[in-house]
């Protein structure tokens, strides 16, 4: 007879990061790759987002794989449909303890960013749903929430100041039908968002990421 079981074990993982954490800090920007991507490369990406008081945390997924059959090219990814309870369970515990980390000695008023692309999108929606930390503002780029949230994720995704969802009109991923679902679920629990389209594909564009991240508000309160 087969039984399988689960066991929970400590695992190694990595960070990239941008920036130094410490009492003058007053923004720290969660940046979640896509697929197949690591952290050190999507780092790369933002940081020209840098500045004086900013920091930038690249989580890397926990699962890696070789990409395109390239025995030392690797990727990694968020999850897949597979015991996939238990790998949000997973990433959300991590996720929050990384938090826990970064948040070491830094003010309490610091501002929250949490940005994510393509598939690190449901991440971020189910971080958010599910874990401990509180964003200002979330970014959800190349894809949209998780459609599966529960009542209490999207209660946790209606405290979120802003919601902000980015797509390209070219994008293969983010059909006009799915983005019209997607505003359609945040209108209905009352989200407050925005969304914003830019002539492109499936790719983060520099001009538009700089618009994002640009003073949009007077960050010296923080």
């Amino acid at each position: 007879m087969i039984s399988i079981h689960r066991y929970v074990t400590p695992r190694t993982t990595r960070f990239a990061q941008v920036g130094e954490p410490d009492e003058h800090t007053h923004e720290i920007i969660f940046a979640l790759h896509g697929w197949g991507q690591l952290a050190g490369d999507f780092a790369e990406v933002m940081a020209p987002m840098e500045k004086a008081g900013r920091v930038i945390i690249c989580p890397e997924a926990l699962s890696k794989f070789y990409v395109g059959f390239q025995p030392r090219e690797t990727g990694s990814s968020w999850m897949t449909s597979y015991d996939r309870e238990y790998e949000i369970m997973d990433y959300v515990t991590y996720l929050d303890g990384l938090a826990a980390h970064v948040f070491g000695d830094i003010p309490d008023d610091v501002r929250i960013v949490v940005f994510a692309f393509s598939q690190g999108c449901h991440t971020a929606s189910r971080w958010v749903g599910n874990g401990v930390l509180q964003p200002h503002r979330l970014i959800l780029w190349g894809s949209d929430p998780a459609e599966d949230l529960s009542a209490e994720e999207w209660e946790a995704m209606s405290a979120v100041d802003e919601v902000t969802l980015v797509a390209g009109t070219l994008d293969r991923f983010v059909t006009g039908g799915r983005l019209q679902r997607a505003e359609e679920a945040l209108r209905t629990h009352q989200c407050a968002y925005e969304i914003i389209r830019y002539e492109g594909g499936h790719h983060l564009q520099d001009s538009v990421l700089f618009d994002l991240f640009a003073s949009k508000e007077d960050l010296s309160e923080y």
